[in-house]
């Protein structure tokens, strides 16, 4: 039996005033917390001195795609390059480097065409850096991307090839394409791209996991569960190598795979899996201007586009309604993308005729959602978990896309928190890296990459932040009995920070470091 005790430094609770001095706990799981004086306990209870100190719950992802992150780690990655030159030596640097084959598939993720100087890439270009490779370079949204000559014959895109419904396959003026795809055209055939040996993907995975515990994260998300993707978990399973707590959400059409291979919960190592439910991609990207709106785009004058360009949808409606009929009827969980205020009141809309509030359904992103449609999401029981770190990364650019007064009310959390909609706040992980307080600092600051303030009215204070990457977090996953606050019975789920979020300057918060991550009794992380 291991028994411990924490005390000597601040201890965040989350449940009613949120504060306690000690904690006891036992055997993984929590015995009970307090203020005053500790308890005296047996000798054999070790003593953990907290030394001033922030003990915590461990932090627990919303939403973030970690088979992807795994992938990253074998990839080529472009975020730091600033012009299309950079790009260019990058992929063929890589490919010496690694001295991969002619013929072989490489991959390049990260690109972000909003910090690269220049035209956007193309095939043309990548033609030039991978000449003997099949090569895609995926942006660092996820939903587009270039593939080279090479690439595009073996997928069998051609100047007759038809875009799919919901996605976009660029062509120059003669109508060959130029290899830029968006959405279900890019989505789609990316899906066709050789994974990686899995020896080598089962080893980045350990480092992805190694990563989200770096974070204070212990639970985590495959937030779109491809057919494809299946083969790796059961090899995880098998080899015993999950230490996280993962919820995969596969798509519909994988949805019956899953369930058959992944039954309820299994353990595997000392992490588990289990199936959360489904998902469903409904637009795209705001910074990528795919994300389906109400009202245009405005073009490089600051005006509305002439020809009202207002995004997309990525699926039709009755597509949709059928998934929300899909999840209400099995008693499922359904994840829908919804980035554009368009695209939310579809889904809003389709919970309401459909959906079933039990089921607990999530809005994934939600950034244009709009702050007169909170109402009718309460009404749907719609959670929404929003991407807050988008005024970081991307605030400048939705500045841009949308004018400063919309572009403001992205992510509209104090508007939520007002209505006693319960909301959850992640990172879409690898499009950034999943780093929660940095996310806290988003929320609290609301600050732009260049300095601005974005939104100053939807600011939310730290403890409301702070609750909605554990207890909010733990109730989307129909976890909330378990973890997600320090109470007794819950799990011995724990962050250390080397300060405390509740007394850090608010312009200090994501400086705090994570200094010790603990998932049922045992510490997965230390610095």
């Amino acid at each position: 039996m291991s028994r411990r005790i924490y005390f000597g430094g601040d201890i965040l609770t989350l449940e009613g005033e949120g504060r306690a001095d000690y904690l006891v706990a036992e055997n993984g799981k929590i015995k009970g917390a307090g203020k005053g004086t500790p308890p005296v306990l047996s000798a054999d209870t070790e003593k953990i001195d907290l030394k001033g100190r922030t003990l915590l719950p461990a932090f627990i992802d919303p939403h973030s795609h970690i088979s992807a992150c795994a992938s990253k780690f074998l990839q080529l990655d472009l975020e730091g390059c600033k012009t299309n030159g950079e790009i260019e030596k990058a992929i063929a640097q890589f490919i010496s480097e690694n001295k991969t084959p002619c013929g072989e598939w490489v991959f390049a993720s990260g690109y972000d065409h909003t910090r690269v100087e220049g035209k956007r890439l193309t095939a043309e270009l990548l033609d030039r850096a991978a000449p003997d490779n099949p090569l895609v370079v995926q942006y660092q949204s996820g939903h587009m991307g270039i593939f080279n000559s090479a690439a595009m014959k073996l997928l069998g895109v051609a100047a007759d090839t038809k875009p799919m419904e919901g996605g976009v396959i660029e062509r120059n003026a003669d109508g060959t394409p130029t290899g830029y795809m968006e959405e279900t055209d890019f989505v789609t055939r990316l899906q066709s791209v050789p994974m990686p040996d899995g020896k080598k993907l089962l080893g980045a995975f350990d480092r992805a996991q190694e990563l989200y515990f770096s974070n204070g994260i212990v639970m985590m998300q495959e937030g779109l569960g491809v057919k494809e993707l299946l083969p790796l978990y059961q090899a995880i399973a098998a080899a015993g190598r999950l230490k996280a707590d993962v919820a995969i959400y596969p798509d519909l059409a994988a949805y019956e795979a899953y369930a058959e291979a992944i039954p309820a919960r299994l353990s595997c190592g000392s992490g588990s899996l289990k199936i959360g439910g489904v998902k469903l991609i409904s637009d795209g990207s705001p910074q990528g201007r795919t994300a389906w709106m109400r009202t245009p785009y405005l073009d490089e004058s600051g005006r509305p586009e002439s020809d009202g360009y207002c995004g997309y949808p990525s699926v039709s409606q009755e597509t949709l309604e059928n998934a929300v009929r899909f999840a209400t009827e099995k008693k499922l969980q359904l994840l829908v993308h919804c980035n554009g205020d368009r695209a939310a009141e579809k889904f809003i809309e389709a919970e309401i005729n459909y959906g079933d509030p039990a089921t607990r359904p999530v809005m994934i992103h939600a950034q244009l959602l709009g702050t007169d449609q909170l109402d009718a999401l309460k009404r749907a029981a719609i959670i929404p978990s929003f991407f807050v770190a988008h005024v970081l990364h991307w605030g400048d650019v939705h500045i841009k896309n949308f004018g400063f007064e919309r572009a403001s009310s992205i992510s509209p959390l104090r508007s939520a928190l007002k209505k006693d909609i319960l909301f959850t706040l992640h990172q879409d992980s690898p499009v950034i890296r999943p780093d929660m307080l940095e996310t806290i600092w988003c929320a609290v600051e609301r600050k732009t990459a260049d300095g601005k303030t974005l939104g100053e009215e939807e600011r939310i204070d730290v403890f409301s932040a702070l609750k909605a990457v554990t207890a909010n977090a733990a109730y989307q996953y129909f976890e909330e009995k378990t973890t997600g606050t320090l109470k007794t019975g819950k799990r011995e789920n724990l962050v250390l920070l080397s300060e405390n979020p509740l007394r850090c300057p608010a312009e200090k918060l994501s400086d705090i470091r994570v200094e010790q991550t603990i998932k049922d009794g045992e510490t997965v992380f230390r610095l």
